[in-house]
């Protein structure tokens, strides 16, 4: 792990000499364990087990475009994704306000987590208030000064369409004002999953998309009919906690994609439109509901790069913030500031390529003047150690790009049940070795001690 560690900093450091990144050679670091993509999730009335959304960050059953021969290495990459790009010399002063951190007046990135609460509740039941107090004054003591907090659509509505709960919106919003009596700011993100194998479990069931006859969050995008049941789930959401003080900003969606392979990239949809189109409708609709009912900054947590394996059994990886949305102006335009969650590639010898895209994704956004967070990066491990070292490696790699902030994925802690076996607290990515203390992982004090080093 010390020669992956080794290899990152002399990256970052030609990247900081340079301005650009080359992808003639591509370099072959130690192997590093996978944040594993989830298989097909039962809709969880006995799981504890918070979903992450690696595995639309990372998998996409799509051949590749191109292949390149490097090393000894054949690895599958998209060919517009590998451009060189000039990193600027300053960051811009147009951007929206956001949290920030300052040390003498010197600005340095915002750290920040994915607060989770088992069966994605934010209950009492769950997390009580003992919890979010003990949670929240150990962030504000470590300088963690934002979290996220997932909603997902079956917590938000039931499967009768108009079926809201605002329970549970009662229960967020209590956890934004403890968040707010610490000082912590808050992005609300509608945590939305979109496929086959990550979607059914928490899409309604009166959700049906029309091309497979599939419960999938696809639908709204395939769908007039469905994406207003979406979007008026939505408008209830924005209503009820609209002028909650605590909410820094709001990501609209997460990881918006249409597939993969030719074919269903640009097929057209019942309404005579590409999923793109319908998804940049959507977008500008989303927007102007925050807009006009609340105000706050909007966001949208943009997929990175994806991994695959392909028909050649070889490591593949595509740009997909690139290949699905190609710098339409109106995606940005839509959003106050740019988002994207960026993993670590399963496979080691893919990181250049990875770190190549990642960089042409922030850099991009950043000259067209959007501030660029990182909503979500994470390491999956039981070895805390190698999580850790991973965390390092990230967050050396992101500090050498323009970005305000980094939220992890993620914290979780909680009240369980009587004989529960914490399998949370060890998978998924948690960088919380005891839900029900609050005992952070070597991660954790990883973030710490990086975010002390570059003040």
């Amino acid at each position: 792990m010390k020669r992956v560690y080794a290899c990152v900093l002399i990256i970052t450091c030609s990247l900081l000499l340079t301005g650009f990144l080359s992808v003639e050679h591509i370099v072959n670091p130690s192997s590093l364990q996978d944040t594993s993509p989830q298989g097909e999730i039962a809709r969880e009335a006995n799981s504890l087990m918070p979903l992450t959304s690696e595995s639309t960050a990372n998998l996409s059953n799509e051949a590749s475009s191109q292949t390149v021969n490097t090393n000894g290495s054949q690895i599958g990459t998209d060919q517009n994704s590998l451009q060189s790009i000039t990193l600027p010399a300053e960051t811009s002063d147009s951007q929206n306000t956001a949290p920030t951190e300052t040390d003498d007046g010197t600005a340095h990135i915002v750290m920040g987590v994915n607060y989770l609460s088992p069966y994605h509740m934010y209950s009492s039941k769950y997390t009580s208030d003992d919890i979010l107090h003990r949670d929240f004054s150990r962030f504000q003591l470590d300088g963690i000064s934002v979290i996220s907090l997932s909603l997902y659509w079956y917590r938000l509505e039931g499967n009768a369409r108009g079926s809201y709960d605002d329970g549970f919106l009662a229960g967020v919003k209590h956890v934004i004002a403890i968040a707010n009596q610490y000082g912590i700011k808050v992005l609300v993100t509608f945590h939305t999953l979109w496929g086959k194998n990550d979607s059914p479990w928490c899409t309604p069931d009166y959700i049906v998309d029309p091309v497979s006859g599939s419960n999938i969050g696809l639908a709204i995008v395939r769908s007039d009919d469905m994406r207003q049941g979406f979007i008026d789930m939505f408008s209830h959401t924005i209503g009820y906690l609209a002028g909650t003080p605590g909410i820094w900003a709001w990501g609209i969606l997460n990881e918006p994609w249409y597939w993969g392979t030719s074919i269903e990239h640009d097929f057209i949809t019942n309404n005579g439109k590409t999923q793109k189109e319908n998804f940049v409708t959507l977008f500008q609709e989303l927007s102007n509901i925050v807009k006009t009912t609340d105000g706050r900054p909007v966001t949208i947590r943009f997929c990175n790069a994806r991994m695959w394996i392909g028909a050649d059994e070889l490591p593949h990886i595509k740009n997909t913030f690139v290949d699905d949305w190609g710098w339409d102006p109106r995606v940005l335009d839509a959003v106050d500031f740019a988002s994207f969650n960026v993993y670590l590639p399963a496979y080691s010898q893919l990181e250049y390529a990875w770190q190549n895209m990642t960089t042409i994704n922030i850099i991009g956004c950043f000259e067209k003047n959007k501030q660029v967070w990182i909503t979500e990066f994470g390491f999956v491990s039981n070895n805390q150690t190698e999580q850790a070292d991973a965390y390092e490696m990230m967050l050396t790699f992101y500090a050498s790009l323009p970005i305000s902030g980094c939220l992890a994925w993620q914290w979780t802690s909680g009240n369980l049940p009587p004989g529960y076996d914490d399998p949370v607290s060890k998978t998924n990515g948690n960088i919380c070795a005891d839900i029900q203390t609050g005992t952070p992982k070597l991660a954790y004090e990883t973030m710490l001690e990086f975010k002390t080093r570059n003040r």
